[in-house]
């Protein structure tokens, strides 16, 4: 080392000073404001969990019910009874039966009573894919196109507008019934086509197997909605005991009372 180079002085160690009497901070004043936000943030979590788990809980009769329909060990008519169950169930969401509907391992009874039970919000969701799939879905029987083609006439009383295209290419098909209910959900639109009424009309005036149907439809455009929603029902049970492929579904079977029964015999 240079001699010639300064020395350079050295800083004295500093001992630790350490105030025995000083009192010791709680959790609270080390933390300061992120004390509060985890503990707020760990009620949300236990929250959140709880209402989890409360859910689960009660609705567990629901996922009863789809274990049953979707258990192919599990005799036909109980999976049928389980199917109108969660068909009549506001717990059961639009989609669900939906979804539950297009599975061709459920009986087709099942099936058909899960798609009666989808309503006119699916329909307001997207207007346009839901018409669209009921009219450009290829492979569906006549009896799940009819009733997945049911919850447009209810949207379109209650306002939502279905595109006319679509609903055109239904009055297109083979299905005579389908065609009257897409013709009364063109009749009753914002601005509708007045032919539409009027085909609806000579419809209900001739001798076609469909002529009670567009009488009940007729009646419908002709009077108020809450009307209109009850003749709609009635035209629903029209349905399964004069649309052929629907009718051939529902033999043997029948509500009473709110509940799905076999008929004896």
């Amino acid at each position: 080392m240079n001699s010639t180079e300064p020395k350079r002085s050295a800083f004295p160690s500093l001992p630790i000073i350490n105030n025995p009497q000083a009192p010791s901070r709680s959790q609270r004043e080390k933390y300061g404001t992120l004390f509060y936000l985890g503990i707020l943030g760990l009620i949300v979590l236990v929250t959140l969990v709880g209402w989890f788990g409360y859910r689960v809980w009660s609705l567990r009769d629901v996922w009863a019910k789809i274990y049953v329909l979707n258990d192919a060990g599990e005799p036909e008519a109980r999976r049928i009874q389980a199917a109108f169950s969660l068909g009549h169930d506001p717990r059961v969401e639009q989609r669900q039966l939906w979804d539950l509907s297009l599975r061709r391992g459920l009986p087709e009874l099942a099936r058909d009573i899960l798609a009666e039970g989808i309503g006119p919000e699916l329909v307001a969701e997207d207007p346009q894919g839901y018409v669209t799939a009921v009219a450009r879905s290829p492979d569906w029987p006549d009896w799940l196109r009819l009733a997945l083609a049911r919850p447009m006439a209810y949207a379109a009383t209650r306002g939502h507008a279905i595109s006319r295209a679509r609903l055109g290419e239904l009055c297109r098909l083979d299905d005579p019934i389908l065609r009257v209910w897409a013709l009364y959900a063109l009749a009753v639109q914002t601005r509708p086509d007045p032919q539409t009424a009027v085909e609806i009309e000579r419809v209900a005036k001739s001798s076609a197997p469909q002529h009670e149907l567009a009488e009940l439809l007729l009646a419908a455009i002709q009077t108020d909605e809450a009307r209109r929603l009850e003749i709609l029902d009635r035209a629903t049970l029209w349905n399964r005991e004069h649309h052929p492929a629907t009718a051939r579904l529902w033999q043997g079977w029948a509500v009473r009372e709110g509940t799905l029964v076999p008929l004896a015999g």
